[in-house]
């Protein structure tokens, strides 16, 4: 397991490295991996704990990342942050398109949030609901590119610094929206909405994108971010309705092998 000062020495080698997927780690994130090579200017991680493995990498030569691949006995693997000029020659040894994910804004949330007619009282997911919210998230799987639903201590551990907000029917949770707030404060990050398949189309989405909205406003967000996969066409067309719009031309392609 990677402890603290491990990771920061990581991060340090991985700092100027021409291709990363370590630009925005946590140590929660590749804890478990093992160390396959750890020095200024290269470092890759092999996480077996996920289903399918992945593959952590910093480094100036991409093709140390596809000889490291090519040496490994396991043949599920999952790379982030692919770049586009090294996707033909990964399909070449079995890898598909996984998700490509752009980042969308919101740069003014209090014009936004200031056509909303009601949105009902804000309701937040306790640590008791997380395995609740968990098989709800595992029942979207795949419903869009490279989603996978997150497990019950994801939902635990990310309620320790941050919210989910909750639409509920009933005693059931209809949907969720996890948020945060970072960047001194003045930024809203909508990390992940999913709305049961029971529940689709009656209009949750939209209560959970207006709620994270003025979540963010009381909070004293002032812009927002979320990131979506390009092919995701039903969750764009959402965004762009609230005002979040791609920002640059970037994005993070990730891709798998099974």
């Amino acid at each position: 397991m990677i402890c603290k000062e491990t990771f920061n020495e990581i991060i340090q080698n991985a700092k100027h490295c021409k291709y990363s997927s370590l630009r925005y780690i946590e140590l929660n994130d590749c804890m478990n991996s093992d160390i396959l090579h750890n020095s200024k200017g290269l470092v890759i991680l092999h996480d077996k704990s996920q289903l399918p493995e992945i593959i952590y990498f910093a480094v100036d030569e991409f093709n140390t990342v596809i000889n490291a691949i090519n040496e490994m006995p396991s043949n599920k693997l999952r790379l982030h942050f692919v770049p586009n000029e090294y996707v033909a020659r990964l399909k070449e040894i079995g890898f598909s398109e996984w998700g490509e994910y752009v980042d969308f804004w919101n740069e003014n949330l209090s014009h936004t949030s200031a056509n909303f007619v009601s949105i009902g009282r804000l309701e937040y997911l306790s640590k008791e609901e997380c395995k609740e919210a968990s098989l709800l998230s595992r029942r979207c799987k795949l419903q869009s590119r490279g989603f996978e639903g997150e497990s019950q201590e994801w939902f635990i551990e990310w309620l320790d610094e941050n919210e989910v907000i909750v639409q509920r029917k009933g005693s059931e949770i209809a949907g969720f929206c996890c948020v945060s707030i970072y960047n001194d404060g003045t930024t809203l990050w909508i990390r992940e909405i999913a709305v049961d398949l029971a529940f689709q189309g009656m209009g949750y989405g939209k209560c959970l994108m207006e709620q994270a909205i003025k979540y963010g406003v009381d909070n004293g967000a002032t812009k927002g971010f979320l990131a979506a996969d390009i092919l995701n066409e039903n969750a764009i067309g959402l965004y762009h309705k609230y005002d979040f719009h791609r920002k640059g031309a970037d994005s993070e392609l990730q891709m798998i092998r099974m």
